[in-house]
């Protein structure tokens, strides 16, 4: 018989387990995320790498092909002017018809030499090549020049430039004071000194 002294067994209080210590929830597994950031670090800067190696391939390619005389030459727009060639006067001037009058052109890119010079036939011969019996004429910023010729830009028949040909083959200078196709022009004379292409800059 249980006596009515006993004291009952006691119940756990709010009060006392608020005294037990706290447990502790396991610390999370950090690795496999730090693994993942590293793998797509990782893949990035190989892509950056690759990205920045063919850039750099690129620009050597590009540099490479304007010292090797490689420049595409700017081919003849739409708005070129087709005339007829009459002749052929040296290595940057000829007579064309349009219109069934004669015109003097002098080539508005190029400065060939001038009769009796080195180059003078080289670049005259040239000229008469390219020229054969159809050009196309492409006006720019000056009309004409001081001595009252037309300056236009000159094409081939098929729209090649004939002042690039002539820049790129070593037989005349580009025309470095203003015109819209300046900066190419002199590109390829760059080029041509460089690598000592044509009459003008072989030595010979």
């Amino acid at each position: 018989m249980i006596s009515m002294q006993e004291t009952p067994p006691p119940f756990h209080s709010r009060s006392r387990s608020r005294t037990r210590p706290a447990r502790r929830r396991p610390e999370p597994d950090l690795a496999p995320d730090l693994q993942r950031i590293q793998r797509r670090l990782s893949r990035s800067s190989i892509g950056i790498a690759a990205l920045i190696a063919i850039l750099s391939l690129t620009s050597a390619g590009l540099l490479r092909a304007r010292q090797s005389n490689d420049v595409i030459p700017p081919t003849a727009p739409g708005e070129a002017t087709p005339v007829e060639v009459s002749r052929i006067i040296d290595g940057d001037t000829l007579d064309v018809r349009a219109a069934e009058t004669t015109i003097r052109v002098r080539l508005y890119g190029v400065n060939a030499t001038e009769r009796g010079q080195a180059c003078y036939r080289e670049a005259t011969e040239r000229l008469t090549t390219l020229a054969g019996n159809r050009v196309l004429l492409l006006p720019d910023a000056r009309q004409t020049d001081q001595y009252g010729r037309e300056l236009r830009y000159v094409f081939t028949a098929d729209g090649q430039s004939i002042d690039a040909a002539l820049v790129r083959d070593g037989l005349a200078k580009a025309w470095r004071e203003d015109g819209s196709r300046k900066a190419a022009l002199v590109a390829l004379e760059d080029a041509a000194r460089t690598s000592k292409t044509g009459c003008l800059w072989s030595g010979n």
